[in-house]
């Protein structure tokens, strides 16, 4: 009960158990795809730096990397805009500003709806069809908007998101 109190008096605690809770709703969404054959495999990761998930769909590897959309704060209440921040959690270790994702950091961005639809329920792009920032196009956008139901380029599986992958 104390790590559970813990938890509801800190933000940042909230922030962080909502966002292992997303990586296993998304794995358990994974592991059943593969139980049905759709995936051959799948590496969780947990590590700085290094994606969520390596999956193995057709024989490719394929990067996850999954994210929650952000709550609604008192000043967004009134566009009501759903986003994903596209942001790594830490600069690099020598103190350099690293938090921001490379187009091809990952292939699959999942992102988790459950701060604003109270679900764990996900909607998946590829990375080539999300919005990079227009002074240095290498780099994705950090806000990205995001459907609450399946629109392109958003789709609701893993697979169909991989259909728009680049060969």
């Amino acid at each position: 009960m104390d790590v559970v109190e813990a938890v509801a008096h800190g933000f940042r605690a909230q922030v962080d158990v909502k966002g292992k809770l997303a990586e296993w709703m998304l794995f358990t969404d994974l592991e059943r795809l593969r139980s049905e054959g759709a995936i051959q495999q799948i590496e969780w990761l947990d590590a700085d730096d290094k994606p969520d998930f390596i999956v193995t769909v057709g024989g490719r590897h394929v990067v996850v990397e999954c994210k929650n959309v952000r709550s609604l704060t008192a000043k967004e209440k009134a566009e009501a805009r759903v986003r994903v921040e596209l942001q790594k959690t830490r600069n690099a270790q020598d103190g350099s500003n690293t938090r921001g994702y490379r187009v091809g950091h990952f292939d699959i961005l999942s992102a988790c709806l459950f701060n604003r639809t109270r679900q764990w329920t996900f909607v998946h792009a590829a990375c080539n069809r999300l919005a990079t920032r227009p002074d240095n196009p290498s780099y994705l956008k950090v806000m990205q908007p995001v459907p609450t139901t399946p629109e392109p380029p958003w789709h609701g599986t893993v697979l169909e998101a991989v259909g728009d992958l680049e060969p």
